[in-house]
């Protein structure tokens, strides 16, 4: 590339700002619309609401009670299920909200069920504020180089309407967690070990934060591990430092919970610790959750219906085992590529090996666990989504298609919380972008070409064919969850591929010439 056409590229700071303000404006607008479990629609008979109602739950029992408390009040009443990390935001949350949008929105049990627009203004501002605060940044730090085409990378991921559809429409802060991730890649890739340090700790935040983030751990330990096993001499003063790091992390956010424990009632440190891991790992739920697109929830439909073939204590060692087959070419082909990193240092096209390798291997652990471990939701989808969103350099054609599974099979969820509209509207919108910023990967090479090449178009006829019989014809009363489980078993088929494909991408030999113009 030359001088002139490098400087050419260059982005002015109107359109930088111009493209931010739209992803801002994006979320506030979805914000408009319903939440989950609104009004008690579609709400438990235990408790009201839904994800909403949680998060603003876990605010008021933070704010009011001693921390020893946290994780044993009221557990019938959306008692707190997500790591400290989590709890210390919804604390600040709460404290801020007390402030901010009244002491009503926080009371300690009379608030339950408060949905006073003020407060409901006052949530949504806090999902958007952590959005770009964190998400933002770490999309930012990761892609964007000052060039139309990596503005484009952050601009696309930044839209993206799974995670806007999620966070600022259903009710989720999995943009934190999102941020943390993409940022902790994004140092370990880093040629300087130094920078694995700093990438363990922003991991350590996003495991402490939403336990989802256990998606990336097999392939982050394989890649540091041989991170360390690069550089022989070495290797024990790297793994004791990366050791100590994690240890030291997780026991400053532990600690307060270890050391102090409910007000009534006498435990053991031991006991607190593993009241806080079994709310994190509810394994008593089961298997099955919902109508997720994954292998159990699609084969448990007729003829097959695996929950009836299999015992229940026999289902999470089964998950178990599979899901540890299916991470096993993703974790061993980062192990190797951390093997050689002191390559990075020697030029730039390794450093973006690295890369697209660790973003590929991560897609594929994540997808790993949706499809085959224990106890998934639709939106765990999302884990999957942030690294693959960031290889639109790489291959969009496939990113886009794997876009747009994603949102499509969430659209049972969608549909309860009453989203239709921000739905169909996000998606019009993301094409419009697609297509705005289409001549800047229109001619990169991708997995959907020569024979493959009818897939997504396929994919698309069936995806739109479905919403479009669903709209026509009612379900019939002998199978009234016909279409979730359609939605189910198609996205399932889906993912499988993805998952195929992500395998070949992490497992294939490196080549320089995909390199960012």
């Amino acid at each position: 590339m030359t001088q002139s056409t490098a400087v050419n590229n260059r982005i002015p700071i109107t359109l930088i700002t111009i493209c931010f303000g739209f992803a801002c404006i994006l979320r506030i607008l979805i914000g408009f619309g319903h939440h989950s479990g609104e009004n008690n629609y579609h709400g438990s008979s235990k408790a009201y609401g839904g994800d909403f109602e949680a998060q603003r739950h876990w605010m008021e029992i933070t704010y009011w009670l001693p921390v020893g408390d946290w994780y044993w009040y009221d557990l019938d009443y959306w008692g707190l299920d997500y790591p400290p990390l989590t709890a210390y935001h919804s604390y600040l949350c709460g404290w801020l909200s007390h402030r901010l949008a009244g002491p009503e929105t926080v009371a300690l049990d009379s608030s339950r069920g408060i949905e006073d627009p003020v407060h409901k203004a006052y949530m949504r501002a806090t999902v958007l504020v952590f959005d770009f605060l964190i998400f933002g940044t770490a999309v930012c730090y990761s892609s964007f180089r000052n060039d139309r085409g990596s503005m484009w990378v952050s601009f696309i991921t930044l839209c993206q309407p799974a995670i806007l559809l999620v966070d600022h429409g259903h009710f989720q802060y999995n943009s934190i967690a999102l941020g943390f991730s993409i940022a902790a890649f994004a140092f370990i890739s880093q040629d300087r070990f130094r920078s694995c340090i700093y990438g363990s700790i922003l991991f350590c935040l996003a495991l402490n934060f939403k336990q989802m983030t256990l998606y990336y751990a097999p392939v982050v330990f394989f890649y540091l591990l041989g991170r360390c096993i690069s550089t022989p001499k070495r290797f024990f003063q790297r793994l004791i430092l990366l050791g100590v790091t994690v240890l030291t992390c997780f026991g400053v956010l532990w600690l307060p919970f270890i050391v102090t424990g409910p007000s009534d009632m006498m435990t053991t440190p031991l006991e607190r610790m593993m009241q806080i891991v079994r709310r994190i790992f509810p394994f008593e739920r089961g298997l099955f959750e919902g109508k997720v697109s994954n292998l159990w929830c699609a084969l448990n439909t007729r003829p097959i219906s695996i929950r009836d073939r299999i015992d229940s204590s026999v289902q999470p060692l089964l998950a178990l085992v599979l899901t540890l087959i299916m991470i096993a070419p993703s974790s061993f082909a980062l192990f190797c590529l951390g093997m050689k990193g002191d390559e990075m240092a020697t030029s730039k096209i390794n450093n973006q090996n690295h890369w697209k390798r660790l973003l590929w291997g991560t897609m594929s652990c994540s997808l790993s666990f949706f499809l085959a471990s224990f106890q998934v939701h639709e939106k765990s989808i999302l884990m999957s989504l942030a690294p693959c969103s960031l290889l639109l350099w790489e291959d969009p054609k496939f990113v886009l298609w794997f876009s747009r599974v994603c949102v499509w099979t969430l659209w049972p969820l969608l549909q309860v919380d009453r989203l239709h509209t921000p739905y169909f509207c996000m998606l019009i919108i993301f094409e419009m972008l697609v297509h705005l910023g289409q001549d800047h990967f229109s001619s990169k090479p991708s997995v959907f070409s020569g024979i493959f090449s009818m897939i997504p178009w396929l994919t698309y006829a069936i995806m739109i064919g479905l919403h479009a019989i669903e709209f026509s014809l009612g379900p019939p009363a002998a199978l009234p969850d016909l279409y979730p489980v359609l939605w189910s078993v198609v996205g399932c088929a889906l993912f499988c591929l993805a998952y195929i494909i992500s395998c070949a991408k992490v497992l294939l030999p490196v080549e320089g010439k995909n390199k960012v113009e």
